[in-house]
């Protein structure tokens, strides 16, 4: 049995299976808000019917020119949808951790549910006009609950 039958025969019988969306993000792939915030939506989405369990990043290269600069992960009309905190993203570090924001205005900690495909929204702030920012590189992870039995 292939290792994809397996995921589709454990899908299957529990229900559900954890799945990830990832992305190496180079700073100069942000589109500039015209102030102190740039973003960047991710390649792949958030399938309906999910569950997002949260996030990690990766900070390869710091993200130099602001030492103030902060991530927030997002869906695009909720900035911290999939990070309860924002993420320190000026220096380099591994495994920072978040839990997804299961209650509005970031006050709850869970299972952010996804009702229609969600594009990944990143949105990092400095102190400074986002143009300050000059370097830096990063993998983010989100990790969700799907219900959906994933066929390729």
């Amino acid at each position: 049995m292939s290792s994809g039958n397996v995921q589709i025969e454990l899908e299957r019988s529990a229900g559900m299976s954890i799945r990830k969306v990832s992305q190496d993000v180079l700073y100069s792939e942000f589109t500039d808000g015209a102030g102190t915030s740039g973003t960047l939506a991710l390649r792949d989405k958030i399938p309906a019917g999910s569950f997002v369990i949260g996030s990690k990043v990766n900070v390869k290269t710091g993200f130099t020119g602001d030492t103030t600069a902060v991530m927030d992960i997002g869906d695009g009309s909720d900035a911290d949808k999939f990070s309860y905190t924002t993420h320190n993203v000026y220096t380099a570090a591994d495994n920072l951790l978040e839990h997804a924001d299961a209650g509005a205005g970031g006050t709850e900690i869970g299972l952010a549910l996804v009702t229609s495909e969600a594009t990944v929204t990143l949105t990092v702030t400095g102190g400074a006009d986002f143009t300050s920012i000059s370097a830096g590189r990063l993998v983010v992870d989100i990790f969700y609950l799907s219900t959906n039995v994933k066929l390729d």
